[in-house]
This record gives structure tokens, C-alpha cells and sequence, in this order.
């Protein structure tokens, strides 16, 4: 057996152009090309910082990133997860979401934000760092942690996170900031038990505890559309300003006096010949020469096509597709649109799983305790049930999603409770309004014909469609219906019989003609 080897030269080694098995990763090692190897935890101890502080600088300084970022806060967080408790009586689930509604109100132990604000931040913290923190304090309140604080003084504690033998936390250090430096002082670090802090990370190997930024795997490509889009905006700046050419003897000594010293030049002579002005460049030249304009194609001939390309690109660690990075759906129909939003979609049920578990549920579960400590409420030996309704899916055709609810309930795909979640209300709720609406709306209507005689639809007060009803029967037309119909029934028997004789006969006729 024989193999075809062409032998390329790369980065100025020559060798063996492979693309799979064991050969190629021996021509990676001969060309520099060697992966760094270890174990997640190898990777983040040094890394780690490095993107987080890359990460946040992107948010500040580059719309693009924090776009996505917002994107992504506004489509797993949206206004918050909304509590349903569905055990217990009507009146014991309603305690329980008044309590935790009146909580979620300032639920922060500065009173700066409220619940929907400390929700959309965790989530934006994620998204940013990888992980972050939420701290249990003594007045009944938490305070959110970012991931920076989440370290321990010394090469020992430099994760923040303790682990025993499997790896499992058993206890967190949490560092303050420097008023000064901006930056954590270790030697303040205080440590705290699992039952006091809650750890919400995502991290992307098993032998890892912190997480990292989800897309810091674009940081590269983000780089370059920065580049791309610096190169452009300055090869405009140039281009927008006029070149004149003047030709004319003597055109040396002429420029020297209206021309100023260049230090940054490379030649004293061309400093001396050139003058820059806000809206023109002036080149003096002599008889002979000329100066040539440069094409406006360039640098960036394909810019406007590349560009989208390259923001492409970057939502997809976390499954975002360009409409929604850049808000524009007008190259796309109802279809594209749908398809791409079922697949971004998928990702950011992933991240609401995560908040759920170990955010949501951590702190409600908390709360919960306390208040049976404080006899607020009475916990069941089975517990309670309960669950989040989280943001629906975005609408892009609300006729066609409406219709497509309705008849998966008709159907029996799903029923009401389900699409009042997936809508973030609850069924409790909906029904109880509705009621409300339908007992008023009947009101109303039984109002107006008292005092005008006129009868006019309810379901006109309460927002629903007024379907047309059948007029009332007159006295005695109930039972001249009914001898009409018996009327009628009786005269198809008679036809029905004549037809069934009939039948009989040439039935007859024909058996008679069979036997001749």
C-alpha cells in the first residue's frame, strides 16, 4: 500500500501535507502548531482573568459585544421569572407568590435595584464572566458577587473556590474591592459556606470549577472587525480630503513658505513641501511631476458584504443569529425567520435551565425556610410544588402563532395551563381576570336592555368576538316544529318503504329471468 505525499513548505518547515490521523499531528509539532495541553483547571487558573478583563472591556468600549450581550439578557431573562405554585389551596398558592412578590421587590441588600434588575444582572453576568456569585446575608436580602471577587488570598485560595478530594466546593472566598486600584483585596477575603453562598456556573469540561467567558471564542474575529472597521473609517478620512496638484516652475521655493515642518517625517525635504489643512491636502510639485488619486473601492471594496459575514460569526457561541445581533429582519421572510429563532431559541432555554436551578430555585427555596421560621407559612412533609414561568418565545407572526396555540390545544398537544406559561402568565391569573371581564361584560349588557330595551352581545364588553345566536323560539312553535318533523319523518319512511319495494321486485324479476 502506497500513499501520495506532497511535500508543501509552511512557515518556512517542510513537510508532509496530511490532513487526518497521527501524521498530521507530527507535521502540527514540525510547523509550531503544537495545542496546549491540561486540564481545565490548568487552563483557567491562567487565562481565566485575562478574558474576564477582555470580556468587560468589550462591553465598554464596543457596541457590537454588549449588543449580543443585551440580546441575550432580553431573550433568557426578559422581565424576570415569574413563581407558580401549583400544590396546596387556591388561597395557600397565592400566599406563598404574594410573599415572594413582595421580597422580589428590593430584594438586593443595597436597595439600589429591584428583583427584575437583580435578575437581569445575574443573567448579564454570566454571559460576560462565565460564573458569578449570589451571598446570603443575615438581613434576609442577598448581594450579588461578580466573578472577580470570587478569590482567596495566596497561590493556595487563588480560584476562590475549596474543594475536597472529588472536587466538590466546601467553601468560598469572596474578596472586597480596592477603593483605590479597583481591584480585589485578597487580604480582606473573607470565607463563607455552601449554605451561605450560592455558585452559579457554567463551566465547559468536568475538570473545571470556574467558567469563562461563552463567547470568548470570538474574541479573535471580534478583534478583526474592529481592525476592518478602523481601516475603513480611515481610508475614508483620507479620501473625503481634496488633492490638488499645482504645477509650476520654481513650485519647490514657492511650498517651502507656506509649508511647515513635519518632526514625524521620514524626510525633511518632503516636510518642507507639503501643507495640511482641515479640508485639503496641497502637494506643490515640479514641472514633470503629478500626484495620483487613490480608488475609493479601497481598502474596503467587499466591505459591506464581509461585514456581515464576520458579525455572523460571532453570535454563534451563543446560537444567536445575525438578525438578532444587528435587529434587522428585512432580508429575511416569515420561514427564515422562524427556523433561526427556533435554533437561537434552543440555546436560551439551556441558560434558563441554568438560572432556574441555581439561582431562582437556591434563592426562593431560602426564602421559603425562612418564612416557615417565621410562621409566615406552613410547609407540607411532601413540600411543595411549584415552577417558573419564563419569557416566551418571540411572536414574528402573532395571527399564525395564535392560530398554531389554539390548535395544539384543540388537538390535545398542549393545553391552557402550558400556553399561559409559555406566554409568562399564570393560568390562575388569566382565569380570574377572565372571569372578572365576563361577569362584568354581562353586567353591562343586561344593563343596557333594562334601560333601553335593546339587547346587545356581552362578549363585546369583554374583548371577545360577539358570535351571532340563534332568535328565541315563539310559544307553540316548539311543538309545530315537532309535528312538522313528524310529519316529515313519517313521508321519508313512506318514500324509503315504496323504494325498498321497489328494490324487492327487481330483485324478483331479475332471480325469475336467471332461473329461464
Amino acid at each position: 500500500m502506497t500513499t501520495d505525499r506532497r511535500t508543501v513548505e509552511f512557515a518556512g518547515t517542510k513537510g508532509y501535507y496530511c490532513a487526518t490521523g497521527y501524521h498530521s499531528a507530527r507535521i502540527a509539532v514540525k510547523e509550531g502548531r503544537t495545542a496546549i495541553s491540561g486540564s481545565g483547571q490548568r487552563h483557567y487558573e491562567y487565562d481565566r482573568p485575562k478574558l474576564i478583563d477582555q470580556s468587560r472591556e468589550f462591553t465598554r468600549d464596543n457596541g457590537i459585544y454588549r449588543g449580543i450581550m443585551e440580546r441575550g439578557v432580553a431573550y433568557i431573562i426578559g422581565n424576570g421569572f415569574k413563581l407558580q405554585v401549583t400544590s396546596g389551596t387556591p388561597s395557600y398558592r397565592k400566599k406563598i407568590e404574594d410573599l415572594w412578590k413582595v421580597w422580589h421587590r428590593r430584594p438586593e441588600v443595597r436597595g439600589l435595584l429591584s428583583g427584575r434588575s437583580v435578575d437581569r444582572m445575574v443573567c448579564r453576568e454570566m454571559l460576560t464572566c462565565g460564573d458569578t456569585g449570589i451571598l446570603k446575608t443575615k438581613q434576609g436580602l442577598i448581594q450579588h458577587i461578580e466573578s472577580e471577587q470570587i478569590v482567596g488570598k495566596g497561590v493556595a485560595f487563588k480560584d476562590g473556590v475549596v474543594k475536597n478530594d472529588i472536587g466538590a466546593p466546601t467553601s468560598y472566598w469572596i474578596s472586597p474591592y480596592n477603593p483605590r486600584s479597583g481591584r480585589p483585596q485578597t487580604e480582606k477575603a473573607q470565607q463563607y459556606s455552601p449554605a451561605d453562598f450560592i455558585f452559579i456556573t457554567e463551566p465547559d469540561r468536568p475538570s473545571s470549577t470556574r467558567g469563562v467567558p461563552p463567547c470568548q471564542s470570538s474574541f479573535p474575529m471580534l478583534h478583526r472587525i474592529n481592525d476592518i472597521c478602523d481601516s475603513e473609517a480611515i481610508a475614508w478620512q483620507i479620501l473625503s480630503k481634496l488633492a490638488l496638484s499645482i504645477n509650476t516652475d520654481n513650485a519647490a521655493e514657492g511650498a517651502y513658505g507656506s509649508s511647515r515642518e513635519d518632526a514625524t517625517a521620514a524626510s525633511t525635504d518632503l516636510a518642507t513641501r507639503i501643507t495640511d489643512i482641515d479640508y485639503a491636502l496641497l502637494f506643490h510639485a515640479n514641472p514633470g511631476e503629478s500626484i495620483t488619486g487613490i480608488d475609493r473601492n479601497i481598502p474596503g471594496k467587499n466591505f459591506s458584504e464581509s461585514l456581515p459575514t464576520f458579525l455572523r460569526l460571532l453570535g454563534l457561541p451563543l446560537g444567536m443569529p445575525l438578525e438578532i445581533i444587528l435587529l434587522d429582519w428585512t432580508k429575511s421572510n416569515y420561514s427564515q425567520s422562524r427556523a433561526v429563532l427556533e435554533q437561537a431559541y434552543q440555546t436560551f432555554l439551556c441558560w434558563q435551565a441554568i438560572l432556574e436551578d441555581f439561582y431562582y430555585r437556591q434563592v426562593f427555596e431560602w426564602k421559603l425556610n425562612q418564612w416557615a421560621k417565621q410562621k409566615l407559612v406552613t410547609i407540607p412533609k411532601a413540600g411543595i410544588v411549584y415552577d417558573w414561568a419564563k419569557p416566551a418565545f418571540p411572536w414574528i407572526d402573532q395571527l399564525k402563532e395564535a392560530q398554531a396555540y389554539a390548535m395544539k390545544v384543540d388537538r390535545g398537544f398542549t393545553t391552557h395551563s402550558n400556553v399561559c406559561k409559555a406566554l409568562n402568565t399564570d393560568r390562575d391569573d388569566v382565569v380570574a381576570v377572565r372571569v372578572m371581564e365576563v361577569t362584568d361584560a354581562i353586567k353591562q349588557a343586561q344593563k343596557i336592555k333594562d334601560d333601553t330595551g335593546v339587547e346587545v352581545p356581552w362578549q363585546m364588553f369583554a374583548g371577545m368576538e360577539a358570535k351571532p345566536t340563534a332568535a328565541p323560539a315563539q310559544p307553540g312553535q316548539d311543538n309545530q316544529n315537532n309535528q312538522a318533523g313528524n310529519t316529515d319523518n313519517a313521508d321519508n319512511q313512506d318514500e324509503d318503504d315504496q323504494a325498498d319495494n321497489q328494490d324487492e321486485d327487481e330483485t324478483d324479476d331479475k332471480t325469475d329471468d336467471d332461473n329461464e
